[in-house]
């Protein structure tokens, strides 16, 4: 009887020690997209609209802007950590700002730290995750400003 419980504890420990819980931490990613000839007035509006398409849930909302400053900025849903049975579900966010001016749009996201614990079968989102999503999110910013718009629709 006294083995069993022995294997039942040392079972226990492997396990928790297989699914370490893990912190992010928060370091902005940050990155400059020249576009020649194009004045702040047109690269806000692709920011805008770029902001508009990226937030397509509920949960990501645009929160400041301000033409004249060229400033733009939103908290953005990176993906749901852990979907507890019951009780709320953890949520990776980040916060998107970005700045325009003539010939130049600047895009800083910085992901807010979240726990998830690696190994775990229930962990839905992981910081490679994270940092894959934000690279995409940058991609994407990046061909939005240096796409030109058909002005004969």
């Amino acid at each position: 009887m006294r083995k069993i419980a022995v294997l039942i504890i040392v079972g226990v420990f492997a396990l928790i020690q297989g699914c370490a819980t893990i912190t992010t931490e928060s370091v902005p990613v940050e990155k400059v997209v020249n576009v020649a000839s194009a004045e702040k007035n047109t690269l806000y509006v692709r920011a805008n609209n770029w902001m508009v398409e990226a937030f397509n849930n509920a949960e990501s909302v645009i929160q400041f802007t301000d033409k004249e400053s060229g400033t733009i900025s939103g908290r953005y849903l990176l993906g749901t950590v852990f979907n507890a049975g019951s009780g709320p579900a953890r949520r990776a966010y980040a916060t998107i700002k970005v700045r325009v001016k003539d010939d130049a749009a600047k895009i800083s996201v910085t992901p807010e730290s979240f726990s998830y614990a690696k190994g775990n079968i229930y962990t839905l989102y992981t910081e490679e995750d994270a940092k894959r999503d934000i690279d995409e999110l940058i991609n994407s910013f990046e061909i939005a400003m240096e796409r030109t718009e058909d002005n004969d629709w």
